[in-house]
């Protein structure tokens, strides 16, 4: 591996830019939701009609995320539910056919739930699961389409795993995505998801162009995968972070890009070896856009942690997780 490339990641990116303040995230009264599930939305064009969009991975995650996000907002309209803060609202995974991901999370007793699904363009048939902290299943949805959707209401707090399939079976596979919300949930503005998104997306692409350039045989970067989730979006209050846990990150070279939307001015990333208890890699630098390039151990598991260290109130945190690409 050219080593030269892991020192180069650290300042290929110069910032996010924007000056737009953040709108407030906003708590969102209790209601009882439509019986109808929500609309899945027309594709997005925002991240698309940017340049970096030319990165094929990066182009399939934004029509998951584009979707899910677009229909969990039309759902809020409607609802009143909120996108649920208490850890990674919305999550992704590259699935290949009859693969599946899962996520074990806090929920809330007594508190209404509502768990939307859907995939990239070629993705037919997800599956919703939850199974309560015994590990017995609550709620599913295995409707033959692409946009599962589960209700519940926990009857005791706890953590709940969440599973979502793609249970076409044969060869070939594609992004899927949840978003979970919750009754009194935060609601988030669509450019608060713009913003974020948007400026992840595009670091990742940087990273991708300049991996492929500097690393003979390689096709840049591509997103995590191996029934693991490789995309985060999160709430994150001013000075609040967040670990996610049990990665088994691919070597010869891993790369962890973290952005937030304009009302967050300093966020850090930070990658532990948990298998040695060691720090891997960290960007404590005084920026929103933070990036960690490591050479994974194999066979060892790697905790992310993010924080919102500085800003200007709570904001969307999304995280990336990518693999070099070599065929």
């Amino acid at each position: 591996m050219n080593r030269a490339v892991v020192p180069l990641l650290f300042a290929c990116f110069t910032g996010c830019g924007g000056s737009s303040e953040g709108l407030p995230l906003s708590p969102r009264a209790p209601a009882t939701p439509p019986a109808q599930s929500p609309e899945t939305p027309s594709e997005p064009t925002n991240a698309e009609d940017d340049e970096k969009s030319a990165w094929r991975p990066g182009r399939f995650m934004t029509q998951a995320v584009g979707r899910v996000t677009g229909a969990a907002q039309r759902f809020e309209q409607q609802s009143r539910f909120g996108f649920d803060e208490d850890a990674s609202c919305v999550l992704g995974a590259f699935l290949e056919n009859g693969r599946e991901v899962s996520v074990t999370r806090p929920l809330r007793a007594g508190v209404r739930y509502v768990i939307l699904g859907g995939g990239s363009d070629g993705v037919e048939d997800l599956d919703l699961a939850v199974e309560s902290p015994e590990g017995r299943v609550v709620a599913a949805d295995t409707m033959d389409d692409a946009q599962p959707v589960v209700e519940l209401t926990p009857p005791k707090e706890g953590k709940y795993r969440i599973r979502l399939a793609n249970a076409k079976k044969g060869e070939g596979g594609g992004f899927g995505v949840v978003a979970i919300m919750r009754e009194g949930g935060l609601s988030i503005p669509v450019n608060r998801f713009v913003e974020s998104f948007g400026r992840t997306l595009s670091n990742a692409a940087q990273a991708s162009h300049l991996v492929a350039r500097r690393m003979k045989g390689s096709q840049g970067l591509a997103f995590h995968a191996d029934g693991e989730w490789s995309f985060f979006g999160t709430i994150l209050a001013e000075e609040e972070n967040i670990r996610t846990g049990g990665l088994e990150l691919e070597a010869p070279l891993s790369v962890i890009l973290a952005g937030a939307d304009a009302a967050a001015d300093d966020v850090n990333l930070e990658v532990l070896d948990a298998t040695t208890n060691e720090i891997a890699g960290r960007d404590d630098a005084d920026d929103a856009a933070p990036v960690v390039a490591l050479e994974p151990t194999k066979g060892h598991t790697y905790k992310v942690s993010v924080a919102n260290v500085k800003g200007r109130g709570t904001s969307l945190v999304t995280m990336l997780v990518l693999d070099l690409d070599v065929p």
